[in-house]
C-alpha cells in the first residue's frame, strides 16, 4: 500500500513537471524531449542489437564499436543538433 502511495506520488510529480513545463514552452518542448529520448534509444538500442550478433572476433567488434561511433557522431552533429537548435529557437521565440 505505501509502495502504491510512492509510485503515485512520484508519477503525479513527474505529470505536475510536465503539465507546468509544456504551459510555459509550449508544445514543442514536447517534442524536442520526444526527439531527444527518441535519438538516444534509437542508437543505442540499435548498437546493442548489432553487437550481439556480431561473431567474437576481438577485432570484428572494435572496428565495429569505432565506425558505429563515427558513424552516430556524424549524424548527430550534422543532422540532429541543428534540428534541436532550431527547436530550441522557437521555443524562446514563442516564450
Amino acid at each position: 500500500m505505501i509502495i502504491n502511495l510512492i509510485l503515485l506520488f512520484i508519477l503525479g510529480s513527474i505529470f505536475v513537471w510536465f503539465y507546468k513545463n509544456i504551459k510555459k514552452f509550449g508544445m514543442l518542448w514536447t517534442v524536442k524531449g520526444l526527439l531527444q529520448i527518441g535519438i538516444l534509444i534509437l542508437f543505442i538500442g540499435s548498437f546493442i542489437k548489432l553487437f550481439v550478433t556480431l561473431p567474437s572476433n576481438v577485432y570484428i567488434k572494435l572496428i565495429f564499436c569505432f565506425t558505429y561511433i563515427w558513424c552516430t557522431v556524424g549524424i548527430n552533429v550534422n543532422f540532429m543538433i541543428p534540428l534541436i537548435d532550431l527547436i530550441n529557437k522557437k521555443i524562446e521565440i514563442n516564450r
